[in-house]
């Protein structure tokens, strides 16, 4: 109407009607029964197929044969499931054409790193593995170890090839931390220096009161009271 009547205004409720758009990706599993195309591809508690439907605004579902596991095949009402008996593919929609060609290409390199890259180099598989190890509560302390060095997670601190980091290796002999020496420590543990703690204060808070109420004033020879780390001392105003 607009491309006919310029000054076509729509009604305040229109709403323009939403034109979808789909695409389908095979999957290869007749081809590869030994790979686990559902599995990479949805992920532990389905956070793989969430994370690109979040990046691609696309929505991606899983259909076909071996899409869901026996015996839960149909809807409640008995119907069959859309696209049930056809091959396992992936069944991508969007009102976005583009929408629809990124989620593509993910689908596609997935697919792709399962059938190319072995098991135990499979970034993703094993990204998948330890995010289900920790959903479960069962990943170890060790899996999530990284290099004091560098920061890295596929090699411990000794087999670090990069250049030694200083400043990481250094550590607090008050406090424990790294980064810093206890000089500059500004979190010692008492009796290690720095600021007495909130006793130390309040004690030296009721002396003077003390002193106030019994009219004493500072010793002869001193002015006003002054603070050094934390205490009360007297000396010159």
């Amino acid at each position: 109407m607009l491309e006919i009547n310029l000054e076509y205004k729509p009604p305040p409720d229109y709403k323009p009607p939403q034109v979808k758009v789909n695409d389908k990706v095979m999957i290869p599993q007749e081809e590869h029964p030994d790979i686990n195309f559902v599995g990479l591809l949805i992920g532990p508690r389905g956070n793989t197929l969430k994370s690109m439907e979040k990046e691609t605004g696309a929505k991606i579902i899983i259909r076909g044969k071996g899409s869901v596991k026996e015996g839960k095949i149909g809807r409640k009402n008995g119907q069959p499931l859309p696209g049930e008996d056809e091959p396992l593919h992936a069944y991508v929609t969007a009102t976005d054409p583009e929408a629809v060609k990124r989620a593509v290409v993910k689908i596609k390199e997935i697919i792709r790193q399962g059938v190319d890259v072995p098991e135990g180099q499979n970034d993703l598989r094993k990204n998948q593995l330890r995010e289900l190890a920790l959903l479960n509560g069962t990943l170890r302390e060790g899996d999530g170890l990284r290099c004091t060095n560098c920061g890295a997670a596929d090699h411990k601190s000794w087999q670090c090839q990069d250049k030694l980091n200083v400043t990481n290796n250094v550590v607090c002999t008050s406090c424990g931390g790294v980064g810093h020496i206890s000089k500059d420590c500004t979190q010692k543990r008492p009796g290690m220096g720095g600021f007495e703690n909130a006793s130390q204060n309040k004690m030296d808070d009721e002396y003077m009161s003390l002193m106030a109420e019994l009219g004493e004033a500072p010793p002869p020879g001193t002015g006003d009271k002054t603070y050094k780390e934390g205490r009360i001392t007297w000396g010159p105003a």
